[in-house]
C-alpha cells in the first residue's frame, strides 16, 4: 500500500488475503483488470496516511484508537478527534469495509455519549461539512450527525446556521420536527448503536 500525496507517501507493508477479507475495493484492486493486481501494489493519493493507519490497527488487531480519557480532553482537542474519526469512516466507505464503517461511527457515538452534550462536545460544524461532502445522501454517517445535534437549543442551531450546510439543515429540521419526543437524552443514544450499523 502506498498512501498519500506525492511528497508525504507512506507505504503500508500489508498480508493481501486479510485485506481482501475485508475490504471488496481491495479484493477487487487485486483480482481485477487493475494495474494493481500486476503491480501488487495498491496506491491511495488522496488518503492521510495517519487515517489508514488507524485502518491498519483496525483490521490486525480488531480495536478502533479511541479517546481514552475523555473529560480531561479540551473542545479542540476533542473536535480534532472526531474529525479524525470522521475521516476514518469516510475511508472504510471508500474501502468498502462495512466493519470498520460501523467501528467508526460507533466510536463516535460512544464518545459523544460518555462526553456532557455541550455544545462545544458535538461534532462541529466543519466536521459536519466534511462528512455531508464526502458522504452519499443515505449515508448512516450523515444520519448520526442529524441525531446527535438534536437536542442541541435551537438558538444554538439558529446561531450556527450560517456555517452549517444547507443539506444538513433541512435533515435536521426533518428530524426535529418528526422524531423529537418527549424522552430525555439525546436522539442518538435513545436509538442505539444498531441504528448506525450496516448489516454484515
Amino acid at each position: 500500500m502506498r498512501v498519500g500525496p506525492e511528497g508525504s507517501q507512506e507505504d503500508f507493508l500489508l498480508h493481501e488475503g486479510i485485506l481482501a477479507g475485508r475490504s471488496d475495493f481491495f479484493r477487487r484492486a487485486m483480482n481485477g483488470n487493475w494495474s494493481e493486481k500486476k503491480d501488487r501494489v495498491v496506491k491511495l493519493p488522496e488518503d492521510d496516511p495517519k487515517i489508514f493507519a488507524f485502518y491498519v490497527n483496525l483490521i490486525y488487531m480488531g480495536a478502533m484508537y479511541t479517546q481514552t480519557e475523555y473529560q480531561k480532553t479540551t473542545p479542540v482537542e476533542f473536535q480534532a478527534h472526531t474529525l479524525a474519526n470522521v475521516k476514518f469512516y469516510i475511508l472504510a466507505q471508500k474501502l468498502q469495509d462495512t466493519q470498520a464503517k460501523n467501528s467508526a461511527l460507533e466510536t463516535v457515538r460512544t464518545e459523544m455519549r460518555v462526553m456532557s452534550f455541550a455544545a462545544d462536545r458535538l461534532p462541529s460544524t466543519e466536521i459536519v461539512e466534511f462528512m455531508y461532502k464526502n458522504t452519499s445522501k443515505d449515508s448512516l454517517g450523515r444520519r448520526l450527525m442529524v441525531d446527535l445535534w438534536t437536542d442541541v437549543g435551537t438558538k444554538w442551531i439558529l446561531d450556527k446556521s450560517e456555517d452549517l450546510c444547507r443539506d444538513f439543515l433541512v435533515d435536521l429540521a426533518y428530524s426535529l420536527h418528526g422524531e423529537r419526543t418527549a424522552h430525555s437524552g439525546n436522539l442518538a443514544n435513545r436509538k442505539g448503536y444498531t441504528a448506525y450499523q450496516e448489516k454484515l
